[in-house]
């Protein structure tokens, strides 16, 4: 709902904080947060609510091409919806223009430490903990892509861990806006290498499957205290993503990220699949080995309490004649270190790691609260020659209407059907049914 005007001025199309003037009647600028490629953020205050809120003013150039505001009118609706149906997602509340053209965007205001923070340091963390945030994390991207919607930019300065623990995923009101060609043509953005999927370093289509590399990158780094690839150098960096192995972690989900890193997006795991492993990981009780070594070492100190107070006074007797013998050598299974995971272990996580082929694919094109709203994206496919569908689904208690196109037997031709859709204009990406 807009609310009346008021006598403060308007936005300027400038990137300066405008301290003090609104946005559409409604959000008075009270300071700056940052600044980039895609435009200024800004702290405000919503005069309907009192909430403090971030406000980003898009680039000026989005004023002056058509074509990608039609973009951010058909994707804006679904980012929208898609930040509401997860906790672990900061929430874009409006989509809008400025008195003087210029896009914008209204969010959640989200306060804490950010992951790159946490990580700055180069220590590992703790694997438990890595596997928390990870899941809490994962969780806000398996619905994003079950919205149809790729982030894109999934990086640790992205991640926002709040005083409680629990994780939010910032720049989601970018989501599928940043690699859209219509974007490419106005912001030229040079993005953090560590992070890049081999096919955005190679500039092909992007699909959740670089969510997912992105994802293991960001796992790989809290599990090691590095990221996967370290060069002095942008592009050597550049060139480990498309050429190079990690090296290896020695932890129990080192498959599973190993995965999940490949080169070839058809190979890499689903967020689903990826996300129950690492669960059944985090969950998993201690390995048979170490509740042994438990009951063995309790067995061990029972039976040498007992033989001293049996023993005890005969070796007293006989200590001036024969002097105590000590065992010298250890028990064996002492010597094991404690993040050394058992054969069976290892291999159980191998297998679990790599997931369940399903032979049906689908192009999904977008996914909308309103049931009328997908309907008619279904029609204006269908105008083109594309033979959509409407499926229903729940989506963080919520019923979700998503579009799919087509039914393919391999990942390969789902990927081809998504990029000639991606090339006329809509966004897509490949699910699994």
């Amino acid at each position: 709902m807009r609310l009346e005007p008021t006598a403060a001025p308007v936005v300027e199309l400038d990137d300066r904080a405008p301290i003090g003037r609104r946005v559409q009647g409604r959000y008075r600028i009270i300071g700056k947060l940052g600044a980039g490629a895609f435009g200024a953020v800004c702290a405000a205050e919503d005069a309907a609510t009192g909430h403090r809120v971030a406000i980003r003013l898009l680039p000026r150039g989005l004023a002056r091409a058509p074509q990608v505001a039609r973009t951010i009118v058909r994707l804006g609706q679904s980012i929208v919806e898609a930040s509401t149906s997860h906790p672990g997602l900061v929430r874009v509340l409006a989509f809008g223009q400025t008195e003087h053209g210029r896009p914008f965007v209204a969010m959640e205001r989200v306060r804490g430490r950010r992951l790159s923070e946490i990580l700055s340091e180069g220590k590992p963390l703790a694997v438990r903990a890595a596997l928390r945030l990870a899941l809490d994390l994962g969780g806000s991207m398996e619905t994003l892509h079950s919205m149809g919607l790729v982030h894109g930019a999934l990086r640790p300065c992205n991640v926002m861990v709040l005083e409680d623990g629990r994780v939010k995923l910032m720049d989601v009101e970018l989501a599928c806006l940043r690699d859209s060609e219509s974007m490419k043509a106005v912001v030229a953005a040079e993005p953090p290498a560590e992070y890049l999927a081999p096919e955005q370093i190679r500039q092909a289509p992007v699909t959740d499957k670089a969510d997912v590399y992105a994802f293991a990158a960001i796992l790989y780094e809290m599990l090691c205290g590095v990221p996967p690839f370290r060069a002095a150098t942008r592009e050597a960096i550049l060139q480990k993503h498309l050429t190079e192995a990690p090296v290896p972690m020695r932890v129990s989900v080192e498959a599973a990220v190993a995965l999940a890193l490949d080169k070839q997006p058809e190979v890499r795991p689903f967020m689903p699949d990826l996300l129950n492993h690492l669960w059944s990981e985090a969950h998993r009780p201690a390995p048979r080995w170490k509740r042994t070594a438990v009951i063995v070492c309790g067995a061990a100190v029972a039976v040498s309490v007992a033989l001293l107070m049996v023993w005890g006074p005969l070796v007293l007797r006989s200590r001036a004649s024969r002097p105590l013998e000590q065992s010298t050598q250890p028990p064996a299974i002492a010597k094991a270190p404690a993040s050394e995971a058992s054969p069976s272990s290892a291999t159980n996580g191998s297998a679990a790691a790599r997931p369940s082929r399903d032979p049906a694919f689908a192009v999904q094109v977008g996914a909308f609260g309103a049931r009328e709203r997908a309907v008619a994206l279904q029609r204006e496919l269908a105008r083109t020659g594309a033979e959509a569908s409407v499926l229903p689904a729940e989506v963080g208690g919520r019923t979700i209407h998503r579009v799919r196109v087509g039914r393919f037997a391999s990942h390969a031709e789902a990927a081809d059907a998504a990029r000639r859709l991606a090339a006329s204009g809509y966004t897509a990406i490949v699910v699994r049914e």
